[in-house]
């Protein structure tokens, strides 16, 4: 396992000038970036409630995401490692969902695919163009953004501390259906036209989705089990968790 410096002061030694300016300006950087996480998903709620176009929010979200790709690069700071782990962390899981759904969509013919029409929001226009923008848009938005989202919340709240695996892994299927499933639902059914922009809510389309979102989130829980040594760069001090039973036994 790759050993990793904590970029905040020890616990209890005092902080020059210089050590708190650069621990504020990693605090903002890093809540800079859980913002960027959530856009792709809010511009999704602002399109189907008819507030913002989706491709209206498309420029500002694409340029957005090209100047914090380059301020890593050109500004790095350890910390952005658990935003790219929790990209990357996102991307992977959402490829087993859509294994599932897409099996769902096109070989049981169980509910349609919205994605494509996604795709059409941003481009004006449909077609096989419009299906690869919306693919985009739903791996590199929502599906990165909300693993790096949860990666930087799981880590705050101390989950990697004295943590059994399969309790890392059942907080990330939690965070899967509770919030990022159920706000799917909710949108579809509170917006005025949700169903008819995304999909008819039915038993089985509700089964398909939450079952599918539990597979994203049991991805996600196991790649921050091996990415849980990452907490130690948090630019601030993760919420200390007592240890579970079945760790504390471990240390006798």
């Amino acid at each position: 396992m790759t050993t990793v410096t904590a970029p905040h002061a020890v616990a209890g030694a005092p902080l020059t000038r210089g050590a708190e300016g650069d621990r504020l300006w990693a605090c903002v950087r890093v809540m800079v970036f859980m913002l960027w996480a959530a856009l792709p998903l809010l511009a999704i709620v602002g399109h189907v409630f008819e507030l913002v176009s989706l491709r209206t929010s498309a420029t500002v979200i694409v340029p957005l995401s090209v100047a914090l790709a380059v301020l890593t690069v050109v500004a790095p700071h350890p910390s952005d490692i658990i935003v790219r782990r929790g990209f990357i962390a996102g991307f992977v899981a959402c490829v087993p969902y859509d294994v599932f759904r897409l099996t769902a969509v096109h070989v049981g013919h169980m509910m349609g695919d919205f994605i494509p029409a996604l795709g059409a929001w941003i481009t004006g226009s449909g077609g096989a163009g419009a299906a690869a923008v919306g693919y985009l848009w739903r791996y590199l938005g929502d599906a990165a953004g909300a693993g790096a989202g949860f990666y930087v919340v799981a880590l705050s709240i101390g989950i990697h501390r004295g943590s059994q695996p399969r309790r890392i892994v059942l907080v990330a299927m939690a965070y899967a259906v509770f919030p990022v499933w159920s706000g799917l639902i909710a949108l579809v059914v509170l917006a005025p036209r949700g169903q008819e922009l995304m999909f008819h809510l039915t038993p089985t389309t509700l089964l398909i989705t939450l079952i599918g979102h539990i597979i994203f989130g049991l991805v996600l829980g196991l790649a921050l089990v091996r990415d849980r040594h990452l907490g130690a760069l948090l630019p601030w001090q993760a919420i200390k968790v007592r240890p579970t039973l079945g760790a504390r036994r471990g240390r006798r």
